[in-house]
């Protein structure tokens, strides 16, 4: 009697709303019936909803296969995927992911594509897909940072939460009065007085005003970053700010990828209405650069702060960051550093 054929089926979205035909539903439907069809005994289901394809890295169910395979969980004969995009959109990554199956026996059918790794042509194929769709997966983007770029010249808000001080009404940044104030109160205090972010903080915690809490904004009372990122955002004079920040390669490595701030920025008049002048948000700007300068350590060189941006303030939850006590001795020389962490 010939041997049943043991399978995986994987399925994958890169986002909660895909075209029809690619939804989870009709995937796992597509390769049941394939299954059936084939004779083959599904033994296991692996699936990542909104998720990229473009690494391994970020798809736990996917690695979680892999590790079953390497584990020989099953004694599974083939992985099913709909189509090879839903196995990667990296050649390197879908290329050393089908190798690994293979060291343990295990090949990959694309039902869509027609094919399957186990015959002579069917890796020429996988190389020659997988490369096609990762150039895919740059075009989209390409396409999708475009629109946004588009759609920033032309003032319009480009997505996701609202800063504060404004709500999201049909898709349009509307003043939310209640957070304005203070918005408002933080520029007029650094711009009208001597007073620094981490001040301006304290002020505002001591003074009764209470941050109101929203999805970008879970964390309760006023923190020195908060005032730092309302100081530095333009949105509130009026402007719109796209590419202040790019996801860039780092280099040497294959997938990983880290957030640079960029010294050139698309700045746009908005249409929404601003919350202070161009003239207040061009003072705080100007103090900014003036009192932002990175000063050059010269003092307790071998002293480091390894806790920084780590430990989190148990009254605010604002990330901690080393600072130190350092006072003058009359012979001109200085006392000894003592240091401390504040937020």
């Amino acid at each position: 009697m010939k041997k049943q054929k043991k399978c995986y089926i994987y399925t994958r979205v890169s986002t909660s709303m895909q075209v029809e035909g690619y939804s989870l539903d009709a995937q796992k439907d597509k390769l049941k019936k394939y299954a059936d069809y084939q004779e083959m005994s599904i033994v296991g289901e692996y699936s990542d909803e909104g998720k990229s394809g473009k690494s391994v890295e970020g798809r736990p169910r996917f690695k979680q296969m892999l590790s079953d395979i390497e584990n020989g969980k099953d004694d599974v004969d083939y992985v099913l995927v709909f189509k090879l995009s839903r196995f990667g959109r990296n050649a390197a990554d879908v290329l050393s992911s089908l190798q690994k199956m293979q060291d343990y026996g295990v090949n990959l059918i694309c039902v869509e594509d027609g094919i399957d790794s186990s015959k002579d042509v069917g890796k020429l194929m996988i190389s020659v897909l997988s490369a096609v769709a990762e150039i895919e997966r740059e075009n989209i983007l390409v396409q999708t940072m475009e629109g946004r770029r588009q759609k920033a010249r032309e003032g319009r808000w480009n997505g996701g939460f609202a800063p504060y001080g404004y709500q999201l009404v049909n898709g349009e940044l509307i003043i939310a009065e209640d957070e304005a104030e203070i918005i408002r109160i933080i520029y007029d205090k650094f711009v009208n007085t001597t007073m620094g972010m981490a001040a301006i903080a304290a002020f505002l915690n001591n003074s009764g005003y209470k941050k109101k809490l929203r999805q970008n904004n879970t964390i309760e009372g006023f923190s020195t970053s908060f005032v730092k990122g309302v100081l530095d955002n333009p949105i509130y004079c009026g402007k719109l700010a796209f590419g202040r920040r790019k996801n860039e390669k780092i280099p040497g490595t294959r997938n990983e990828y880290h957030i640079v701030k960029q010294k050139d920025y698309l700045l746009s008049d908005g249409v929404h209405e601003a919350i202070i002048s161009e003239e207040m948000w061009n003072q705080a700007h100007r103090k900014r650069q003036e009192t932002g300068v990175l000063q050059v350590k010269t003092h307790s060189l071998e002293h480091e702060h390894i806790l920084s941006g780590i430990i989190k303030c148990p009254v605010c939850g604002s990330g901690m960051y080393g600072n130190v006590n350092r006072k003058k001795h009359p012979d001109g020389g200085y006392y000894k550093d003592y240091f401390y962490y504040a937020c």
